[in-house]
């Protein structure tokens, strides 16, 4: 974010103006008027805020009537990267367990509000300026948040270090928020924020965000703590993520209803170690984005829950992983799974009786290695493809092979230049795409398109397939290499069966009690059939027909439908 945006309308808020009028301490006013010639300022190491009735609004030149209130504050200076510091404002700003006076903003605290010994009550916080924060809660020990209503208008500051969220939880604070109402509208904006080692617990969420109006001179980028939009490489648009877990964090949802416009409603970015659980939960984007976003160490959990994304079920990038377990319920409108940039390394989970239904493909895998295990689940995609590998055709990833920095980035996302410095360092990487169904019945395609690079190893345990599974070759789907005009066609590609030389190839083993029955030409490299185990097909290797029969087969293999 440049210079100017940072600042925007919070500018009388971080430093005196010329002509400035210092306000000392915290003053109510029946009536105030404010010109751009004698804007109030705060004293050195304080912050200045204005609420009207209760609503902290913008400090900028107008006239206000009723309960106004300039507020004085303790400055909340958060340091993120190499970016300028941030100032924090915050209605409600706890640390080590206790509500602290000197640098919360208690006038925009409303409604009735009770604040005792470890726990906020029923605050009602209504933000119309930006970068302002609801809650932040910091230092160590418990705190409890019953029923907070937040309502927050304008655009935040940086997600990835919570600034102008509703609910912040930062350091080793240990959060449990009950019965939050949250509602944001604008630009980065964030419902709920999970950094540091905090560890949070959030019961019983009605969570809605809604997109916002990007500043007229914001220019793209990918750079952490600058972007205020999705990458659009991702095939998505959107400006405001409904929750952001980073650093170290682990965050529990309970029983909660999270809903974004665009971009993403469960995101994990720039962390360490952090672990999500989502639990007899609804999770919705609407116009554009995804479910969850899973990247370097972090694991996202979902069970007896439901997602339902408008662009994509999980984005897994570098070694994120994900898992949907009892029950839980998984649609897309275009793909189920993304996995996309760095390594790899990653696992999917899908079982004890979900099901995942897209669109378009099931499982998309770019450009890397991983795992995935469908066990005694279903997994269906409307374009007949359950599992594709291919190389990355993210434009910006193409021009990073290439040696070129893409104009928007001026350094590696999180999690695609490896572990943060000081990591433990754990075992190389497979390139190899693995993976088992089990207990599981099957219909659709799987097609290795980088074989060369990248193997794929298949295991049906007792499980029943109905498809093809083949190596292959893509092509966009429109003709043409997907650019920032055609965004949605980045991933849309359409296959070419066939036999690939050289390389790790694709490789099949149908264990006992599993059928597979080839629907069209597949070609591969390895095939085990298991006693027990049936094929319906035809087979030849290297040329030669053989009959369908249990044990091993390589080399250049052939199967036709019968």
């Amino acid at each position: 974010m440049n210079k100017a945006a940072l600042l925007g309308t919070a500018i009388a808020l971080l430093a005196p103006l010329a002509h400035a009028a210092p306000v000392a301490t915290t003053t109510a006013y029946d009536d105030l008027t404010l010109t751009a010639a004698d804007m109030p300022s705060a004293p050195a190491g304080k912050l200045l805020t204005l609420t009207v009735n209760g609503v902290e609004m913008p400090l900028v030149p107008g006239h206000y009537a009723g309960k106004v209130v300039l507020s004085v504050t303790d400055d909340i200076p958060v340091k993120y990267h190499d970016l300028p510091e941030h100032h924090f404002r915050a209605a409600a700003y706890v640390t080590d367990g206790a509500l602290d006076p000197a640098r919360s903003v208690t006038a925009a605290l409303a409604g009735g509000y009770s604040s005792q010994p470890g726990v906020l009550s029923n605050a009602v916080i209504t933000s119309h300026g930006e970068r302002f924060n609801g809650i932040t809660v910091g230092g160590k020990g418990a705190y409890r948040i019953d029923h907070p209503v937040i309502d927050l208008v304008g655009n935040g500051g940086n997600d990835f270090a919570g600034f102008g969220a509703g609910i912040a939880a930062r350091d080793q604070a240990q959060v449990t928020i009950d019965r939050p109402v949250i509602r944001t509208r604008g630009a980065i904006r964030t419902a709920i924020f999970v950094g540091g080692h905090s560890d949070v617990t959030v019961n019983d969420a009605e969570i809605e965000v809604l997109n916002g109006t990007l500043p007229a001179d914001y220019k793209f980028t990918v750079d952490v703590g600058k972007m205020m939009e999705v990458p659009w490489m991702l095939g998505l648009s959107g400006n405001v993520r409904a929750t952001n877990l980073v650093d170290q964090g682990t965050v529990t949802y309970n029983r909660s209803h999270i809903r974004a416009q665009g971009w993403g409603a469960m995101s994990t970015d720039d962390n360490t170690h952090v672990r999500m659980f989502v639990n007899d939960s609804v999770i919705e984007t609407v116009d554009s984005g995804y479910g969850c976003y899973s990247i370097g160490d972090s694991v996202d959990t979902f069970s007896r829950s439901i997602v339902r994304a408008a662009d994509v079920a999980c984005i897994m990038a570098a070694q994120g992983s994900v898992t949907f377990t009892n029950g839980t319920r998984v649609h897309s409108n275009r793909y189920g799974i993304v996995m996309h940039s760095g390594e790899g390394g990653g696992t999917l989970t899908i079982d004890k009786g979900s099901v995942m239904d897209s669109a378009q493909t099931a499982i998309l895998v770019k450009g890397l290695g991983t795992n995935v295990v469908v066990d005694g689940a279903q997994v269906s995609a409307g374009n007949g493809v359950i599992l594709q590998s291919m190389e990355n055709d993210d434009p910006f990833m193409v021009a990073m092979l290439k040696g070129e920095i893409p104009e928007g980035m001026t350094a590696l996302p999180p999690g695609m230049s490896g572990p943060p410095p000081g990591a433990p360092k754990g075992p190389p990487i497979s390139p190899d795409v693995t993976a088992t169904f089990r207990n599981t019945t099957v219909a659709g395609d799987f097609y290795n398109a980088r074989p060369k690079g990248s193997g794929m190893a298949l295991r049906f345990e007792n499980a029943s397939v109905t498809g093809r599974i083949s190596t292959s070759t893509v092509a966009p789907a429109s003709g043409a290499a997907p650019r920032r005009a055609t965004y949605q066609e980045v991933g849309h590609v359409v296959n070419t069966a066939g036999a690939i030389p050289g390389g790790k190839g694709l490789s099949v083993t149908l264990g006992a009690g599993s059928v597979w029955t080839v629907t069209g030409p597949s070609y591969l490299t390895a095939l085990d059939i298991a006693p027990g185990a049936k094929l319906n097909g035809t087979l030849r290797v290297n040329g030669r027909a053989k009959t369908v029969k249990p044990g091993r087969y390589t080399g250049q293999i052939v199967l036709s439908a019968k």
